[in-house]
């Protein structure tokens, strides 16, 4: 190999290497600007797939007002339910999720949650179809019965204390409500803001307030983060910070109908 040939291999090889720097310092930089937070659809208010097939509510709302204050591009993640919603966080493949997640003592052991919207919940509404059962007045005379309630929800965590009760774990509150139209569950369990809209739509549903200890009280409701993920706890929270002082929350809550 002469030299002329050595100095055009080297040529190229310098090439390659600078082209394949500038492609990962690019995919490091779009990596760096996106703000991926994962969600579910089927939970109107907060989150649901229109016609069109695009996301909208309340949540999607706020989370894209959020983004744009961080000035990255939002990308949601839908992840179906709650489970994988938690499991994606602690991997670390979503940098948040939002999905009218309710502020809990319990939570706030594990993950960080910025609040965006409620106050202070000292009860959880349990739906019923037409007519609350006879004898009814509290969750206590509820023995035997079965209910409604998401997997893994704070609502769930109020059951598990409960043991006389059946729990029928129901992903999708749109299924709950068919449970117990058709007879196939007593009551659901389910969020205040959840009860109100079915009670709008459907004036069958009627409500049954199911007082909370201190342990199970909810403090609003909140973006997940984990807990090491310090750079994106700061921006959400000084995100909500300047939309809570703009007046956008409290316009995007009238939008939606959120109490």
């Amino acid at each position: 190999m002469n030299k002329k040939e050595i100095m055009i291999g080297l040529f190229i090889v310098i090439v390659t290497i600078l082209t394949l720097l500038l492609f990962f310092k690019r995919q490091h930089g779009a990596s760096e600007n996106m703000f991926i937070v994962g969600t579910a659809a089927g939970y109107a208010p907060f989150v649901s797939v229109n016609e069109l097939g695009e996301y909208e509510g309340f949540d999607i709302d706020v989370i894209n007002e959020v983004s744009k204050q961080m000035d990255k591009k939002l990308m949601l993640k839908d992840l179906g339910s709650m489970t994988p919603l938690f499991i994606a966080l602690e991997q670390g493949t979503i940098d948040a999720a939002i999905w009218g997640l309710s502020i809990t003592k319990d939570r706030l052991k594990k993950v960080t949650m910025v609040k965006y919207q409620g106050d202070t919940i000292s009860s959880y509404p349990m739906i019923f179809w037409k007519k609350i059962p006879k004898g009814v007045v509290s969750i206590t005379d509820m023995r035997d019965m079965t209910v409604c309630v998401e997997p893994h929800s704070s609502q769930d965590a109020v059951l598990q204390k409960y043991n006389f009760i059946n729990t029928k774990p129901t992903e999708k509150v749109d299924d709950a409500l068919l449970n117990i139209q058709y007879n196939k569950a007593d009551a659901a369990f389910v969020e205040p803001a959840i009860a109100n809209k079915f009670k709008k739509k459907y004036p069958e549903v009627q409500t049954l307030d199911v007082q909370l200890s201190e342990e199970d009280q909810v403090y609003g409701i909140g973006i997940a983060i984990r807990k090491d993920n310090n750079i994106i706890i700061d921006s959400v929270k000084k995100a909500i910070q300047q939309l809570d002082a703009q007046g956008v929350i409290h316009m995007l809550e009238q939008k939606w109908s959120i109490e």
